[in-house]
């Protein structure tokens, strides 16, 4: 930026002596911009220390993982959990912070969703060589409120209107950036055996099955070239821009429990088609799927194309309400799945006309499926209300608290980190101001890997809510009524259509 000084000016700079009053000013402005950042740390809260190291003492800890602590404390120590119990003690040097009226519990985990990206379907019906990383808005207020309600952890997918869906990731509510968002990258490939808009279920069925037939006929080709001495696989790798690495510059024999192409260990991995290579990744049983099942009918497709592909072990389906009609399938299976925000299926009994409901968790828990909950929305009825509809339903608390926590932890691999307060995992806090599952209790603070990420007294929408308090700068100036800014005739800003982003469907 450049600055046009008049020559008086210029002279005033170059020769500071000859003008006292300004050099007097110079010195008062400094004072006063240095006096202004001590004041604003002073006034800073005690956070955690730079490496995500902080001590919680508060009246009652909710582990998750045993009998809750009276005056418990937390030891935060490099992100990890290190300590809890009554007599935790951290490190000399850690921030204590002491909450004696707040109750600590495990951050909830979102088994599922579409939120947060800028579109929560792709157009090509198979698209698992694409990343939903490159759809996440790390600025989209889906984000804010999960930290407002105390979601930490969220498997971002594709929604069910595909075949087969992008490559998911698992983000935290927190950072500028996807990669400072970052839990786990390519967390499974979702598809979806209800029919997309525009098929029927037998076409949707048939393009599902002859994705993986088409794998199988493409791998068994680069295997014969190889074996004729045809270097095509290499030579198009090459021309897509891709390059071995130490993982990729050796083939390996197939692994994975389905059906296997004998001779694939004669082609290097790098050489692997890139929008084939994430579904051999599937079928080898390194990825996990997430199967969309829009009816009890498209179980059964979900169900045998994962088994005849190999891949039915790291299978979980995701659930319309009326989907509970397959429970004795699906417990056969043994997969677990993801159930609709929707709770109750309501059905009209054909012959008397009654209405008829059913509690669809209930049918699950009976059957000994394990279930995740999904949030309806991002606010009144996140992952806390569902848990708690549940018990209103008569469900075990501990089976409620479950579905919002391990469960979903368990079927994105990450059970070792995640859903419960315990030695080892990661520093996810909340800090509620009652029972977690009260509606009279507020998320006061979230804490994620030992960071405070949520204040609810700084939390400016909020407050704006409650209070109808204006937040600073967003106040219209006086006059205000002309130009583009201006309210409408009817008083109202100008309309614009809003998105629905979550494009999940039942």
């Amino acid at each position: 930026m450049s600055v046009n000084l008049s020559t008086d000016q210029r002279s005033d700079l170059d020769h500071p002596a000859s003008n006292p009053e300004s050099t007097k000013m110079k010195h008062l402005s400094r004072a006063l911009a240095l006096s202004c950042v001590a004041a604003a740390f002073a006034a800073a809260p005690a956070a955690a220390a730079g490496d995500g190291t902080i001590v919680l003492k508060v009246g009652k800890v909710i582990t998750n993982a045993g009998a809750p602590i009276e005056n418990g404390t937390i030891v935060i120590e490099n992100g990890r959990i290190v300590d809890v119990g009554p007599d935790a003690a951290g490190r000399w040097d850690a921030p204590v912070r002491e909450y004696p009226d707040l109750v600590a519990f495990p951050g909830f985990v979102e088994a599922l969703t579409n939120r947060g990206m800028d579109r929560p379907n792709e157009n090509v019906d198979v698209a698992p060589f694409l990343d939903v990383r490159d759809s996440i808005d790390p600025v989209n207020f889906y984000f804010e409120d999960c930290l407002r309600w105390g979601v930490t952890t969220i498997n971002v997918q594709h929604g069910p209107g595909c075949v087969i869906g992008a490559q998911g990731h698992v983000v935290k509510p927190f950072g500028m950036t996807v990669e400072q968002m970052s839990v786990r990258p390519r967390s499974g490939i979702v598809m979806a055996a209800s029919p997309k808009g525009g098929k029927s279920r037998a076409t949707q069925a048939q393009a599902l099955r002859r994705a993986f037939s088409g794998l199988r006929r493409y791998l068994e080709g680069v295997v014969q070239e190889k074996r004729d001495g045809l270097d095509y696989a290499t030579r198009e790798a090459r021309y897509q821009g891709r390059e071995p690495d130490e993982e990729t510059a050796r083939g390996r024999v197939m692994a994975g429990s389905g059906w296997k192409v004998e001779g694939l260990e004669l082609v290097p991995r790098w050489e692997i088609d890139e929008k084939q290579e994430p579904l051999l990744r599937l079928v080898e049983g390194k990825v996990p799927a997430f199967i969309y099942c829009g009816s009890a009918m498209d179980v059964r497709v979900a169900l045998e194309v994962a088994t005849d592909n190999g891949f039915v072990d790291r299978t979980t389906l995701v659930l319309s309400s009326s989907c509970w009609k397959a429970a004795d399938e699906i417990a056969a299976a043994g997969v677990p799945v993801i159930l609709s925000a929707t709770l109750t299926a309501i059905e009209r009994d054909p012959v008397t006309g009654e209405e008829i409901e059913t509690f669809v968790p209930g049918v699950f828990a009976k059957k000994g499926v394990e279930f995740a909950l999904r949030s309806s929305n991002a606010s009144t009825r996140s992952l806390w209300y569902q848990a708690a509809a549940c018990i209103g339903h008569g469900m075990e608390r501990e089976a409620a608290l479950a579905a919002v926590t391990t469960a979903p932890a368990r079927m994105l691999g990450l059970e070792t980190r995640v859903g419960t307060l315990e030695k080892g995992k990661d520093g996810n806090v909340l800090l509620f101001s009652g029972d977690p599952l009260s509606v009279t209790s507020f998320c006061e603070f979230v804490f994620i890997e030992g960071e405070q990420r949520y204040d609810r007294s700084q939390d400016v929408r909020n407050t704006h809510l409650n209070t109808g308090a204006q937040p600073e700068n967003t106040a219209p100036e006086e006059g205000a009524g002309e130009g583009d800014d201006a309210p409408d005739e009817d008083g109202d800003e100008d309309d614009e259509e809003k998105e629905d982003e979550d494009g999940e469907k039942d």
